[in-house]
């Protein structure tokens, strides 16, 4: 199931497509997300917490309020092999959420923008690929990819 974009990044900020008017990342719901939460072990899901956040989400939807999921690495994101680690962590629970209307998108912590332009671009790429509705936050002025609001 692909959801059709509700919202925009237009120059770092974000907009809804519905009117055009600018939204405050700050006015949105935040969940806070620990990937140690997320992924018990390599690769193992906690699809009981998975479950309980899309029921979360579902609520928001019903009324019509959007939320965006932050981030927390709380383990190593150093080394290429903890990037693929954490984008397929982050990309099983964007499966596991993809029909929560509410979603605006995924706030990234400093330590994927700490290894770079290229690890943000391969983690927006990856996720992309089956929910291209997400807009991503961040509040490192250096990345500069045009799906990405600053706040």
């Amino acid at each position: 199931m692909k959801l059709d974009p509700l919202f925009t990044v237009k120059n770092h900020e974000l907009y809804k497509l519905a009117d055009d008017s600018k939204i405050n990342p700050s006015d949105l719901t935040n969940f806070e997300v620990n990937w140690s939460t997320v992924e018990l072990e390599d690769e193992i899901y906690n699809e009981e917490f998975l479950a309980d956040l899309r029921d979360k989400l579902k609520v928001l939807d019903e009324s019509g309020k959007f939320a965006i999921i932050t981030i927390k690495a709380d383990k190593p994101l150093t080394t290429p092999e903890q990037l693929e680690l954490f984008t397929n962590a982050f990309n099983h629970t964007a499966r596991r959420i993809k029909d929560c209307v509410s979603v605006t998108g995924m706030a990234f912590p400093a330590e994927l923008t700490a290894m770079g332009e290229s690890a943000v671009e391969s983690f927006i790429e990856t996720l992309s690929k089956k929910h291209a509705q997400y807009v991503y936050f961040t509040s490192d002025k250096n990345i500069q990819n045009s799906s990405v609001v600053h706040y």
